[in-house]
């Protein structure tokens, strides 16, 4: 048997094998995506962009980096690259910009995709799209003094496409582009997915970062010689921004201005004595001669009864403050993070601290209070820091990735819900914070400083302040600030930080963002953990819970993970993301070797049998001459 036609034989065995073995590892892959893409774990089709510059010629975005199965192939002749990290392709020889996103774009989107200044859409009435499963409807829109034509595409397969020119020049490229993208969808390298509700998703991401905090700050008042200790407790919200233990919240949570401190310590009964006493000095001085103490000690308590008059009697106190009358000694502060295990508990002798309590210190805090007549003068933003490390951080964004109407959700521990204030709930209470959705209502400026502000539909109380606001990508865009009541600007209006304000304030103190191991890996725990792959979760879980042993969520999970494991719950893949690749690159590579050696061993073996087949020439023979006989 002829060896090469043994080997060609292998080869063919071995093309066919590993053809099948791609073949069935693609659609694998691809029924792992469309998994992912169906519970809408994939915000949208916007691939992730490379940050080197200049950007090389046929680079290809693809989503599979973020689970979404989309590729951008970027040409230097056609496109420019996307701008300040937003992803949208822009035309480069007509006036054409490019978005690719899932399910409808609504006017709110467009808000968010165009900027704020452009003036109400004037619809131009449904075109008639070119193309099957498409409809279209167009816009006109006046944009920084220039009209813009929007088009906005949507396919039956729950994708959407938005286009922008600046004239109907482009129309021939829009077509050839949507003819691309049908292609594509045909193909089902474009799926649209469905965008439901990720409210309780997102909560769950969050829920481990945000903390509670407790500013236990002590002094003593002098007023005649006399010394009058109080302590005050003030709480309040707050996230990690990084995972070195750095805490982001309010300046107004962990300040206490001396003028402040004694209007409430006086309010909140804890400086009654030296109300009593300076009362007493007052009337006794007003009446010329002494007056019984239980006389004012009366007064005192009636003015408790009375927000107006503690109020009018703490502005008294704060008098006599400002002319020296009364001082304001040994001032100390201390912050008590609760990390979302053990409730905080007050006690006469101050917190009592578990293991889920720890003592924080202050790195920086930019807050003053606001004057009444020029407004704020400060940012209001404020950094603590706990020891240790691998604590879950959240990304931060920026205003520019939310519009009016886009949706919040604001995460923070409100007073009501703390136990200590209401007596239909239990001290654990405190433990869990709050989630609370809303939308953006306006952007406004901040009087005195003209910083930007947030607001938003959603309910601010006491304890919510420091708190993160929460975009639909899970990115915190501002801090829950304050809110006005009725009496103050005649209906309930809530108000964000930018979280511009604190970027500059981490600028200011060396401080970059770094979210660490932990959040990503809790993200993808919940990712696999939505979509049944319950073993995968496991892994992520347990990692979790390697990283950040307090972590508030991951243990209860974890326990839910094993028991749906032992079920017939789990739809874990046989093998992960990274092993498919691998193994489609390996079946990829055996196909094209085989391939070549299939080629080259046949190339062989037919010019050995040609070698066999040619008939070997020999010269003739030629005859010897005759021998002469020789005779003896």
């Amino acid at each position: 048997m002829n060896p090469k036609k043994g080997l060609i034989g292998l080869f063919v065995l071995t093309f066919f094998l590993s053809s099948i073995g791609l073949a069935l590892l693609v659609l694998d892959d691809q029924k792992d995506l469309s998994s992912r893409a169906a519970t809408g774990l994939a915000d949208n089709l916007q691939p992730a962009l490379p940050a080197e510059k200049p950007v090389p010629n046929e680079t290809s975005w693809d989503g599979y980096s973020q689970n979404l199965p989309v590729i951008v192939k970027y040409n230097s002749a056609i496109w420019f690259p996307p701008q300040d990290n937003v992803p949208v392709f822009s035309h480069q020889t007509k006036p054409l910009t490019l978005r690719i996103s899932s399910g409808k774009i609504d006017l709110a989107r467009l808000n968010q995709i165009l900027g704020s200044e452009f003036s109400t859409p004037k619809s131009l009435g449904g075109a008639k799209s070119p193309f099957p499963d498409w409809t279209i409807q167009s816009y006109s829109f006046r944009f920084l003094g220039e009209e813009k034509f929007v088009d906005v595409w949507f396919h039956a397969d729950n994708l959407s496409l938005l286009t922008v020119t600046s004239d109907n020049s482009a129309w021939g490229d829009i077509q050839e582009i949507i003819s691309h993208v049908t292609l594509l969808v045909g193909n089902g390298v474009v799926k649209g997915v469905s965008t439901p509700d990720d409210s309780a998703r997102l909560a769950a991401l969050v829920r481990p970062s945000v903390v509670m905090i407790l500013n236990n700050f002590c002094a003593q008042a002098k007023f005649s010689d006399k010394a009058y200790p109080f302590c005050l407790a003030q709480a309040g919200s707050g996230f990690f921004v990084h995972q070195d233990g750095y805490i982001a919240t309010n300046g107004h949570v962990v300040s206490n201005l001396p003028e402040t401190s004694i209007f409430y310590a006086v309010t909140t009964g804890r400086l009654d004595d030296l109300l009593t006493d300076s009362l007493l000095a007052y009337y006794s001085t007003l009446a010329g001669a002494p007056v019984e103490r239980i006389v004012v000690e009366t007064k005192v308590k009636e003015a408790h009864t009375k927000k107006e008059t503690i109020y009018q009697v703490a502005g008294l106190i704060g008098q006599m403050y400002k002319k020296n009358l009364i001082t304001l000694e040994a001032a100390e502060s201390h912050f008590f993070v609760q990390l979302g295990n053990t409730p905080i508990q007050l006690s006469k002798t101050g917190v009592n601290v578990g293991s889920g309590i720890v003592t924080a210190s202050l790195v920086a805090s930019d807050y003053a209070e606001p004057d009444p007549t020029l407004g704020f003068t400060t940012s209001d933003v404020a950094l603590l820091k706990i020891n240790g490390t691998n604590f879950p951080a959240l990304p931060l964004g920026k205003m520019a990735d939310i519009g009016v109407g886009s949706g919040l959700l604001l995460v923070g521990y409100p007073g009501v819900v703390m136990g200590s204030s209401s007596v239909l709930l239990d001290t654990s209470a405190n433990v869990e914070p709050t989630f609370t959705k809303g939308v953006v209502s306006a952007f406004k400026q901040a009087k005195g400083n003209k910083k930007n502000l947030i607001q938003t539909d959603a309910s601010i109380n006491h304890g919510n302040s420091g708190g993160p606001a929460v975009s639909a990508d899970g990115k915190v865009v501002g801090l829950a600030t304050y809110g006005l009541t009725p009496d103050e600007g005649g209906g309930n209006y809530n108000f964000l930080r930018d979280i511009a304000d604190l970027k500059d304030l981490m600028l200011k103190n060396n401080l970059t963002e770094d979210s660490g191991n932990t959040y990503s890996v809790w993200k993808s725990g919940l990712n696999n953990y939505w979509i049944s792959y319950f073993k995968l979760a496991k892994t992520d879980f347990e990692k979790v819970l390697s990283l950040y042993p307090d972590h508030p969520t991951a243990r209860r999970y974890l326990q839910e993970t094993i028991s749906k494991i032992g079920g017939v719950e789990d739809r874990t893949p046989r093998f992960t993301r990274v092993q498919r690749q691998l193994y489609i690159g390996v079946s990829g590579g055996l196909m094209i070797f085989s391939l070549l050696m299939i080629i080259a061993l046949g190339i062989s073996n037919y010019i050995d049998s040609k070698r066999r087949r040619a008939p070997v020439l020999l010269p003739p023979r030629v005859p010897l001459p005759p021998q002469p006989i020789q005779t003896f």
